[in-house]
């Protein structure tokens, strides 16, 4: 198979599926194709639609919540059109469980003309309980993400055409599980200087314009993108509702959860 471009397509409020999505791309283009990258997380009202085409490849990665793919994200995906484009599905979760996302993501991809060649479940820092796999991905995630984006390399050298790629084998149910996130408010403390970043930042545009302390909770997606940006650090969730979480999600994120990957 002849690819001409490679284009990295991603959700990643905090950075972390950026990252990966980024380095997965880097490593299966290898210096030799063109690559490019489209960020769905801004939340930008005239959005344009992206057209790809058989000879490019798309590495489209978006972050697990709930074990699902954020409606946010899928909205956004609904944007991008390929002509029997391959894709590369990439999913992050907190060191927990992808659950049914990975199979929604190629789904949602199929019904956008795109040909699934290769997937990958990579285990992150979770972006609210931050103890649960911390500085994940680390080098031996980065040294597993190198290897499955050679033997992706591989497979479309040797594959004639996205036409003759075989289906995927990727695990998860449908029906999906129900969509919910955590229902957790941010506060802000007076420390907050109304820059308005988090308000320019906010993928949802659930901050106030004209007072960046008020947040719109039925809005929020608790993505934590205004607590991770915030220069003054003066928005967070509160330390009991913290330590909840953390203590909730202590008997399935403790241990180190590897990542997954279908070629």
């Amino acid at each position: 198979m002849n690819i001409s471009q490679i284009t990295g397509i991603y959700f990643s409020p905090t950075g972390t599926t950026k990252s990966v999505t980024e380095w997965i791309t880097g490593q299966i283009a290898a210096d030799k194709q063109k690559t490019d990258e489209v960020d769905l997380t801004d939340a930008i009202l005239s959005r344009p639609d992206y057209t790809f085409t058989e000879h490019e490849l798309a590495v489209v990665g978006v972050p697990v919540y709930g074990g699902r793919v954020p409606e946010t994200a899928t909205e956004r995906l609904k944007k991008m059109h390929g002509k029997r484009t391959p894709v590369v599905l990439v999913v992050t979760f907190g060191n927990r469980a992808y659950e049914d996302a990975l199979l929604e993501l190629s789904d949602i991809l199929k019904e956008q003309g795109f040909i699934p060649a290769a997937a990958a479940a990579v285990a992150t820092e979770h972006n609210i309980a931050r103890v649960y796999g911390t500085g994940r991905p680390d080098e031996n995630d980065k040294k597993e993400m190198t290897a499955f984006a050679e033997a992706v390399r591989k497979k479309l050298a040797d594959t004639a055409g996205s036409t003759k790629l075989t289906e995927l084998s990727i695990k998860g149910n449908r029906p999906y599980k129900p969509y919910g996130t955590l229902p957790l408010k941010i506060s802000v403390s007076s420390a907050c200087e109304s820059c308005g970043l988090c308000v320019r930042k906010c993928p949802v545009q659930a901050i106030s314009r004209t007072d960046p302390k008020v947040t719109d909770e039925t809005a929020c997606i608790t993505c934590m993108r205004c607590v991770q940006i915030c220069p003054k650090h003066a928005r967070k969730l509160g330390t009991l509702v913290t330590l909840a979480i953390r203590q909730k999600l202590k008997k399935v994120c403790t241990d180190r959860k590897g990542a997954e990957f279908v070629l």
